[in-house]
């Protein structure tokens, strides 16, 4: 049994959608003005990974109406993500040692509860009254962890190498097994009550992230094969995006024009619901896909590159209310064009057309970044 510290009851709420839907008059990323029907973002929620060596990581909480930035201390541990709820903010810290969860409150940021003794979290996904989480150490295989409203571990399932996305979809919930450098190809299924999963072919190289539309939209990194010294790459296959039905039958492959990835490792991608897009990076070629979800093709491609002072793209999310595209960037060594991971990043506003309109700072490494 994995151990559990308390949990605050009122989490387990049903999960909040981060961006509030309206189906009519819905506006896309593609130059018109944004459409005042959907309701707009009220705070902007940057999880900052921190340096891994120094365990800071953090959060930055941004006020698009008065633009004021807000800045956590420190969470003492690598933050990989963070999931808003009605009452709470859920941590994901990843540590040297165990991971572990921090609740927060999303007002006063006072700690609400703590998950402890856990492999380090990758993922978390709010099914009812319980909270779904991925969980990897390195060289083994990954779980899915089912953990209740009391405190109580529900189940404890085994699924693949490197699970990373993990979401409900036609009664099952769906782990994304990334593999090591993105040498996964499964989905593992788990049922409510946490029995042994059932795995089956995701149609692609390194299933990493999870939406949910008309069908399970699965963002796929692409792999990178290198020599057995590590010297050099021997092959790499792109990015994918494989749209797949409530059967679990593949009905279409999407290929990328490039790997889907973060400058860090985290989440690659956001689904903006009130538009129907899925915004993806790739932190490479510093570039953001953006699909349309209905039509399931590539709509636009927004070019970061070539900016002065900051490379790479981490974090990403898109206030339709606004039509405001939030993108984490990192700052540029003194060394030369490469990222700095032990320097406070930045995060670009880019309106609807990809032109930078504003920027705000953020803590170390850039993660992911939530609306509110």
């Amino acid at each position: 049994m994995i151990p559990i510290s308390r949990l605050f009851p009122r989490l387990f709420a049903a999960a909040v959608l981060v961006s509030l839907v309206s189906l009519t008059g819905c506006d896309a990323l593609d130059g018109t003005e944004a459409d005042s029907a959907v309701p707009s973002a009220e705070a902007i929620i940057v999880a900052n990974g921190g340096n891994f060596s120094d365990q800071n990581g953090s959060l930055t909480f941004f006020d698009p109406e008065t633009g004021t930035v807000t800045q956590s201390s420190s969470r003492a541990g690598f933050v990989q993500g963070v999931l808003a709820t009605p009452t709470g903010l859920a941590i994901l810290i990843n540590t040297f040692d165990e991971g572990r969860i921090d609740v927060l409150d999303p007002v006063d940021g006072v700690l609400l509860a703590q998950y402890t003794g856990m492999d380090n979290p990758r993922d978390a996904h709010v099914r009812d009254d319980t909270l779904w989480v991925t969980t990897s150490t390195f060289g083994e295989i990954g779980h899915a962890l089912a953990l209740g409203p009391a405190g109580q571990v529900h189940s404890a399932t085994p699924v693949g190498f490197v699970p990373e996305g993990i979401l409900s979809w036609a009664g099952r919930t769906v782990v994304a097994n990334n593999g090591s450098l993105g040498s996964g190809t499964t989905l593992s299924l788990v049922a409510s009550d946490g029995q042994e999963a059932e795995e089956i072919e995701a149609g692609c190289d390194g299933p990493r992230d999870l939406y949910a539309a008309s069908a399970l939209m699965v963002v796929c990194s692409g792999k990178t094969v290198y020599t057995p010294d590590f010297s050099a790459v021997v092959e790499t296959t792109p990015g994918q995006v494989v749209f797949i039905n409530d059967q679990f039958d593949i009905e279409q492959t999407l290929t990328l024009p490039g790997q889907a990835g973060s400058t860090n490792g985290t989440e690659t991608a956001y689904y903006a619901e009130a538009t129907g897009e899925l915004f993806i990076t790739l932190s490479a070629s510093e570039q953001v896909v953006v699909i349309d979800a209905a039509t399931r093709s590539i709509a636009r491609t927004y070019d970061l590159s070539g900016h002065p002072t900051l490379v790479g793209l981490s974090g990403i999310a898109y206030d339709a209310g606004r039509g405001m595209l939030y993108v984490g960037r990192f700052p540029q060594s003194s060394a030369g064009p490469f990222p700095d991971y032990a320097a406070a990043g930045t995060v670009q506003v880019l309106d609807t057309s990809g032109e930078q309109i504003d920027a705000f700072p953020a803590g170390i490494a850039i993660s992911s970044i939530i609306l509110q």
